[in-house]
């Protein structure tokens, strides 16, 4: 087995391309390529129409470091939206592409890199990987079920940063992550509220499809009866409904930011608005900490908080103020998608993990 990998890392947000060069676990470059103000990519509708300008611009920086294409081993992309799948490491194929273009499962530019990671291995004679995919499905049955027949509780988080908290955790805590429970809270625009069982996330929130606690950007649970009353009264078309519950909900839509940093300077200045709502997110945060700890029935060896709100000395504070009676809380903030993509690659890579065929 080759014990030096080189590597390129993509992660594609809705405005952004993330590259990275990595030899090993040694970062060699990282660039973010910001596009919002660019006006070739901003006359690009559909996600999958901006293939040829993200590859160019991925080339391009490659490139301008000194590296050729060729010189690489091993291409990454963060997770697209596909069928349910196993935690771990996986080769990107054509029927893992296939189902990303299908949009059947959803819709999301990292579903255009794992596309350019895996040309463009196979233009270099090298391997196209993926890890823990947002996909990642470990639920307990009885956390699939809605009291409406048929309308099952889907499993779609976080997954790349909460597995690879999760493994961080339990090394600090002397156990592995198979011998660990945990409640592991991943803050960014979305949250994500996991209970961890052993190394599986047995129960998890899916706040895409409005369902745990309001985010900086997405409504959370809501009064199903208000809800339709709503989408009957005329006012709104699906897709405004849509993205008050992701994308224009939660907090965005209270105080019409999605800045936590700009919300806690306003609460310093004296608004006490701004203060009842991100109150009202932490207690609901709280709350399903609570409800994850019932999961593990609470035998729960530690509560850990990672993404970039996890930063917040006031959110932290005030949550704890709930919850830090169920178990010691951790903090590991920041997004962290680049590090762990090459954490859960190297694992595979070098035998320690099987890499898995989609």
């Amino acid at each position: 087995m080759k014990k030096n990998y080189l590597m390129i890392i993509i992660n594609l947000g809705g405005t952004s391309t993330k590259v990275a060069i990595y030899e090993d676990d040694k970062k060699l470059h990282q660039q973010t390529l910001r596009h919002e103000t660019d006006k070739a990519f901003l006359k690009i509708g559909d996600i999958w129409d901006q293939y040829d300008f993200r590859k160019k611009a991925i080339e391009s920086d490659i490139n301008e470091q000194g590296y050729r294409l060729s010189d690489f081993d091993v291409f990454i992309s963060r997770g697209a939206p596909v069928k349910p799948m196993k935690s771990g490491a996986y080769r990107i194929n054509k029927a893992m592409l296939d189902d990303a273009k299908s949009r059947k499962y959803g819709n999301h530019p990292c579903s255009v890199g794992c596309h350019i990671a895996y040309d463009l291995a196979l233009e270099n004679d090298a391997i196209a990987l993926t890890v823990d995919a947002p996909c990642i499905d470990e639920l307990i049955s009885q956390a699939r079920y809605t009291g409406w027949k048929g309308i099952y509780r889907k499993s779609f988080y976080q997954a790349l940063n909460q597995k690879s908290v999760g493994r961080k955790l339990a090394a600090k805590l002397g156990k592995t992550y198979d011998e660990m429970n945990a409640i592991i809270i991943h803050m960014g625009g979305g949250m994500s509220i996991a209970a961890h069982h052993r190394g599986k996330v047995e129960d998890v929130n899916n706040g895409l499809d409005g369902d745990g606690p309001m985010a900086p950007e997405r409504a959370g649970t809501l009064p199903a009866g208000e809800v339709l009353k709503a989408a009957y009264s005329g006012k709104y078309t699906y897709e405004e409904l849509y993205r008050m519950v992701n994308g224009r909900g939660g907090l965005y839509a209270w105080t019409g930011t999605k800045d936590g940093q700009e919300i806690e300077k306003r609460i310093t200045s004296g608004d006490t608005d701004a203060k009842e709502v991100y109150d009202a997110m932490i207690y609901q945060i709280a709350k399903s900490i609570g409800s994850a700890a019932v999961t593990l029935k609470g035998e729960v060896d530690a509560i850990a908080f990672t993404g970039g709100l996890a930063y917040s000395d006031y959110l932290i504070n005030e949550i704890s103020n709930w919850c830090s009676f169920i178990a010691p809380i951790h903090l590991f903030p920041g997004e962290n998608e680049i590090e762990s993509l090459v954490e859960g690659s190297l694992l595979a890579l070098n035998g320690e993990w099987e890499i898995q065929e989609y």
